[in-house]
């Protein structure tokens, strides 16, 4: 029998990417014990019938005692709120990792918080999950053929880094591993500015003052699929935008710079060729983007 990679996990936050982290660590005998914290027991024990936790609790150091490793898995702005109080709490040579889709801020927390001691931080960003919230939509495969960013800074301690990147695998996600501000660069371009450009184009079509109905009535597949993601959770998406905001402006810029283009080569029948030009361009990126990976 494998060895388990820790003997405790401790999961801050037991929704989506939570209660998924815990119940694939459970099923692939990762550890012998997860225990989820959070601020109202109904959901703790929902998330054990679900089979995401092995129990549940709303006292964070009690729950935090003894863990080799604690995972942060609230929106950006609670985990850099609650890191204090976790390295705090955390036992000598715990290692602390979180699921924050920015990663400056709270890395660079977690590295002066950490310095010095015997606990350590390492930041990581699975990009899996969806629109939906709430532990009912966890899975154990979540993670499987996702990627998720593990980040590396001066400050990282290298046995913890390589256990956080051994519970990523463990988990079925594929690495890669990055600077904090690279990851929030790249993430504002793949991840951030196409969920504002979702609910842009949902606010967009519901300003022009048509029937609602008739909306609902005649969109298709390609309005839906676009603008799937712009029902994700606000509460999530408020704090990525607020604490990546400068990243996200820079990709802004490059998408207007784009659609302006796009917008020039419609001016005129003699701008067709350009404008094919740019939409074989793109469908042959998308294209490319769109091939499965190993």
């Amino acid at each position: 029998m494998t060895k388990p990679l820790f003997k405790k996990i401790s999961i801050i936050g037991v929704g989506l990417l939570g209660g998924s982290v815990g119940m694939a660590a459970l099923d692939r005998k990762l550890c012998q014990e997860v225990v989820g914290i959070g601020r109202v027991q109904t959901g703790l024990q929902e998330a054990v019938r679900q089979g995401a936790i092995s129990r549940g609790t709303t006292d964070m150091p009690g729950g935090l005692a003894d863990a080799d490793l604690i995972v942060l898995c609230t929106p950006v702005r609670h985990i850099f709120d609650i890191l204090p109080e976790v390295v705090a709490a955390a036992k000598p040579g715990a290692i602390i990792t979180d699921v924050g889709s920015t990663k400056v801020s709270i890395v660079s927390q977690g590295d002066a918080i950490t310095r010095g001691s015997t606990k350590f931080f390492v930041g990581s960003h699975p990009m899996a999950g969806s629109e939906k919230t709430g532990v009912r939509y966890a899975r154990s495969d979540m993670f499987e053929s996702s990627t998720c960013f593990v980040t590396r800074t001066p400050e990282t301690d290298n046995a913890a880094f390589a256990a956080v990147c051994g519970l990523w695998r463990a988990l079925g996600s594929r690495l890669v591993i990055s600077r904090p501000k690279r990851h929030d660069s790249l993430t504002a371009t793949i991840s951030h500015l196409p969920h504002l450009a979702a609910v842009a184009l949902v606010r967009a079509v519901e300003s022009i003052n048509e029937d609602r109905n008739l909306i609902r009535g005649i969109i298709g597949n390609g309005f839906r699929d676009t603008t799937r993601i712009a029902a994700g959770g606000s509460e999530m998406w408020e704090d990525i935008c607020v604490d990546n905001r400068a990243e996200i402006e820079t990709a802004r810029a490059a998408l207007d710079a784009s659609m302006n283009e796009l917008m020039s080569a419609c001016n005129s029948p003699e701008s067709c060729d350009e404008l094919r030009t740019i939409l074989d361009q793109a469908r042959e990126f998308r294209e490319f983007l769109a091939v499965k990976r190993d």
